[in-house]
């Protein structure tokens, strides 16, 4: 068989077994997977055993996987933390220039007896790096750490500042640097970078949201718009590796870490054409050049020690300076120790200008197979140890909730709701993800049961692409929210996301029946998700902090949440609180992790029109709403409606209702004070309680309870008053408990009045007409706290097991204290 193979299929499957087999040998050698793939590249190269040639296909495809590594690092670089320490970046950047091109140039002026242009071009090799050992801090969970971050965003800064010197020598040499050459540079180059930032994540918005849903069509897509960008790159005179590298970065924010389609980008750039380029370095190396003479011994001992040196000491001298640990300066160096594309890109206009000669061209050569064979062994090894740290630094797992249950209902929305489950799950955990269908008992259970595993069996196979294990799970339960309760019980669950059609009745309290029932007899964290649109595609996720939000219990892990949301989902945050909870929770949000652009705004009141509050919010907006149990410090009866009151004033924006994880406020102040009859009796007053009432009409029954106090004109007033919040704002405290509260004046403290009717009294709730009536009145200017206070302690009581029952059978005032005292016993 003549060498080097020329049968394309040959050609293909030969490649594709050395991409297995080279880093199974380099894990058994316990070398880095890259120093296996390039050194096959030597082995099989030209310049090895011949058995492939560098050709045009070997080029095509090595190029791409270049292209690839620089888009993977565009699109996996932690923008939260470019913004917020930008500074390191820009200092990184520069030195790792500027000391390289210092040194190359010091080398080949005094060492090598180049002219200074040609000894700068010499050096602007030094300055730039590929980050070729990329693929090695992504599968050790790094590329979103600071270390990484500094160094990828200080390549596209070295790498563009040693191209743009590489273009003006060329320039220079031929003759044409003059005044039109700097205006095309420099115009074309701001043109592009702007059209760039401007249009793609533009272009990438519409089609996410617009076009299809299909991720093998979102792939092709983001391929497409990526290699057309760097293309473009050429075209305004700029390396196609800086567009690879803006094409990942603006479209960043759109494509989920934990997405199909960023596995979908992964497995094809990891699998096939990362290492394709690897292999094609591997082929340039020919140690043969060696033997040619000492001139090429002497220009390669001098590159490799120079690139090694000064690389060395711009990684040291920038963690030094950014006060970070050795051996994040050790990884620093690993990563940017590489030579490849912009020194190849280098070393080939200076040979075809006739300033370089062959020596040069083979001490690149030695220069790129070293610098490629210690950047690997550096990186894993430092690498490492950084992961070791970066894992005992990690927020605690409190601010993410591990075992997740998706109830599901059918297909539709499933999709949605399991991408919002998957943004939640921390990468590192091994927790499956739970997808839930309930099916209701009865003769067609076997149907139902059959339907429900066609549901889950395309949620097992979505959590599987991405490599997320799931337990899928179906019940039988006659009731859908036991069924549900019961699942979250016997696995342990420690967050639910529902869905949420958004809409809303008069008999609705807050979400609807089951959602209700779920809300009200869970503790854990629940997701209710009015989802419109797909994740990707919010540009900023708006938190509304309702007043006392950051007394919850639950406060912290909310805010936890939603900032893995913000962080996972690439988008800002801006919290809309009053100004107290501002004051109160500003310097927590703020340093909570992980870190993400964060603003606030104040809100007068929380009372008004709905659309007051959602001023500030755009279409592009995701909007998450904390709300609080019944009874607990920061839950106001207006609060239950807000939810629906959002979700049909905004139909255009994705919303997530997050309900608190806590005790709830009962539960949080047993062990202060005791439910017993003193503590009943200074809630309930027996001259403030009406029994045994026969009246179904609501204003009588006020007016008979309100003038032993304010007297019959007075209570005449106020129950017309009450009795228009009864019809129009009623709060259901419990199945049967109605609970009318306002504020008044001539009262100096909060007054309560429990009424309770032997007839169903005409106040619409979700549950029917109500036998019980709470009446709060609080005085006009009251502190928020007390009278939150004051609706926690009648929640507390009337929410007890049996307590409707006492109230409806009970005769006397004595009565209630007497059977309180009984359960007790």
């Amino acid at each position: 068989m003549a060498l080097p193979f020329t049968d394309p299929v040959l050609i293909f499957a030969s490649v594709m077994v050395l991409i297995l087999l080279a880093p199974i040998l380099a894990r058994t050698l316990r070398l880095p997977e890259i120093v296996g793939l390039i050194m096959a590249g030597i082995v099989v190269g030209p310049h090895g055993f011949g058995l492939l040639a560098r050709d045009q296909t070997i080029e095509l495809l090595g190029a791409v996987g270049l292209l690839y590594i620089m888009f993977l690092a565009g699109l996996e670089i932690d923008l939260n933390e470019v913004r917020r320490n930008k500074s390191h970046t820009l200092l990184f950047g520069l030195v790792t220039f500027a000391i390289p091109l210092g040194m190359g140039t010091a080398l080949g002026y005094w060492v090598f007896g180049m002219a200074v242009p040609v000894a700068i071009l010499l050096a602007s090799m030094f300055s730039s790096h590929t980050l070729v050992t990329f693929p090695i801090v992504g599968k050790l969970g790094l590329s979103k750490t600071r270390a990484v971050t500094t160094t990828i965003g200080g390549t596209i800064i070295t790498d563009t500042l040693a191209l743009l010197l590489l273009a003006v020598i060329a320039s220079a040499t031929r003759g044409q640097l003059s005044t039109g050459f700097w205006v095309r540079l420099f115009a074309f180059m701001v043109v592009y970078v702007v059209g760039v930032i401007i249009l793609v994540p533009l272009i990438g918005r519409w089609f996410f949201r617009t076009v299809t849903a299909d991720e093998n069509a979102q792939f092709v897509f983001v391929i497409a718009l990526t290699f057309l960008t760097s293309w473009l790159a050429h075209v305004a005179g700029l390396e196609p590796i800086i567009g690879a590298f803006l094409a990942g970065i603006t479209l960043n924010n759109l494509i989920p870490e934990r997405s199909l389609l960023m596995t979908r980008i992964h497995f094809t750039g990891d699998a096939i054409f990362i290492p394709f380029f690897l292999i094609s370095v591997g082929m340039l190396v020919d140690l043969s050049l060696l033997l040619a003479g000492t001139e090429a011994w002497v220009i390669s001992i001098g590159m490799i020690v120079i690139a090694l040196v000064s690389k060395l000491i711009a990684a040291w001298a920038s963690a030094r300076a950014l006060g970070y640990r050795r051996d994040e300066g050790m990884l620093i160096y690993g990563l940017s120790v590489n030579q490849a594309a912009a020194t190849l890109a280098a070393v080939l206009v200076g040979f075809n200008i006739g300033l370089f000669n062959e020596s040069v061209i083979t001490g690149t050569i030695m220069m790129i197979a070293v610098t490629c064979f210690v950047g690997p062994l550096v990186t894993q090894r430092a690498g490492r140890k950084v992961a070791v740290i970066e894992e005992q630094a990690q927020f605690d797992a409190a601010s993410a909730p591990h075992r997740i249950l998706i109830p599901l209902e059918s297909r539709a929305g499933a999709r949605e709701l399991l991408d919002i489950a998957f943004l939640l799950r921390e990468k590192s955990s091994h927790e499956p993800v739970y997808p839930l269908r309930v099916v209701s008992d009865g003769h067609n259970v076997e149907e139902g049961v059959a339907q429900s595993e066609k549901i889950l069996a395309d949620s097992v196979v979505r959590a599987a692409s991405l490599g997320i294990p799931v337990t899928p799970l179906t019940t039988v339960d006659l009731n859908v929210t036991n069924g549900i309760l019961r699942a979250a019980t016997e696995n342990r669950i420690s967050a639910m996301v529902l869905g949420w059609n958004g809409e809303v009745s008069a008999r609705t309290r807050t979400f609807g029946r089951h959602i209700d029932s779920v809300v009200d007899r869970t503790r854990k964290m629940v997701l209710v998700n009015r989802l419109v649109a797909p994740l990707s595609t919010a540009k900023r996720i708006v938190l509304m902090l309702p007043p006392l939000s950051e007394r919850e219990i639950g406060f912290e892990e909310v805010i936890g949440t939603v900032k893995v949301l913000a962080n996972q989902a690439g988008s800002s945050l801006l919290v809309l609180a009053s100004a107290e909870t501002v004051l109160a929770a500003r310097e927590y949000i703020e340093r909570s992790r992980p870190t993400v652009p964060t603003e606030f705004q104040t809100v007068g009141t929380w009372k008004g029109p709905v659309d007051t509050l959602l001023e500030s919010v755009l279409p592009s907006d995701w909007l998450v709403l904390m709300v609080a149990r019944r009874g607990e410090v920061a839950w106001q009866p207006a609060f239950d409606r807000l939810p629906g009151r959002i979700a049909a004033a905004r139909t255009d924006v994705n919303l997530t209702v997050v309900v608190a994880p806590a005790e709830r406020w009962d539960a949080q102040q047993s062990t202060e004070r005791v439910v017993d009859t003193s503590y009943v009796q200074s809630v309930f007053r027996k001259d403030r309680t009406l029994l045994r009432a026969n009246e179904r009409q609501v204003t009588p029954l006020l007016k008979a309870a309100l003038r032993r106090e304010f007297g019959a004109d007075a209570a005449q007033a106020l129950s017309r008053i009450l009795e228009v919040i009864g019809h129009e704002e009623p709060v259901e405290l419990a199945p049967d408990v109605a609970l009318i509260h306002t504020h008044v004046s001539g009262v100096r403290d909060s007054v309560i009045y429990l009424i309770v009717s032997e007839s169903p009294v005409d106040v619409p709730l979700a549950s029917g007409n109500p036998h019980i009536i709470v009446v709060l009145l609080d005085p006009i200017g009251q502190d928020p706290a007390l009278h939150l206070r004051a609706l926690a302690d009648i929640a507390r009581i009337v929410r007890m097991p049996d307590m409707v029952t006492v109230f409806r059978e009970a005769r006397r005032f004595e009565d209630i204290a007497r059977a309180i005292e009984e359960r007790k016993s």
